[in-house]
């Protein structure tokens, strides 16, 4: 189950919610900064993106192209050791409806997310976490998982083989 927080709102306004949590000029902001994030080469990119407030942990890999949070990206937290493949999109917000919702998006240590992936707002995925490419994360990914398929799959692995 994905921990959320959520605004109900009148059909058609859910594209409207979230300017009761966060001013404009703020979204405005870190819509910038990943602009620039995602033209901007090697690691400097990771500058951009803890200046829009998600937590970056040490030796992060966030390859061209993805798609980051703008409304709450203070709600992100990555690990050490990750590999965020070309194109991953990562939300901690959607609209539906009658509602919006936002919540956090906890990646562990040591995980690779595929390219073209989508992680979706109030999910953790696990410490040696393997998410292929074109995979969606919907729910909690636990740790030393390999996540798959539609629907979402799990297969525990031991990282101990050789």
């Amino acid at each position: 189950m994905r921990n959320l927080i959520i605004l109900k709102t009148n059909n058609g306004k859910s594209s409207e919610a979230w300017k009761t949590k966060k001013h404009p000029l703020k979204v405005i902001k870190n819509w910038v900064f990943a602009w620039f994030a995602s033209k901007t080469p090697g690691n400097l990119k990771l500058f951009f993106y803890k200046k829009m407030g998600i937590k970056i942990g040490e030796n992060v890999q966030i390859m061209p192209g993805i798609r980051m949070e703008i409304f709450f990206p203070e709600g992100i937290t990555i690990g050490d050791n990750v590999v965020i493949g070309q194109e991953a999109f990562i939300t901690a917000h959607e609209f539906n409806v009658h509602e919006f919702r936002y919540g956090k998006i906890i990646i562990g240590n040591n995980v690779l997310i595929g390219a073209r992936s989508f992680l979706l707002p109030g999910i953790e995925i696990g410490d040696n976490a393997i998410i292929p490419a074109n995979t969606t994360i919907y729910k909690d990914v636990p740790k030393n998982n390999i996540a798959f398929g539609s629907p979402l799959q799990f297969k525990e692995f031991n990282i101990n083989k050789k």
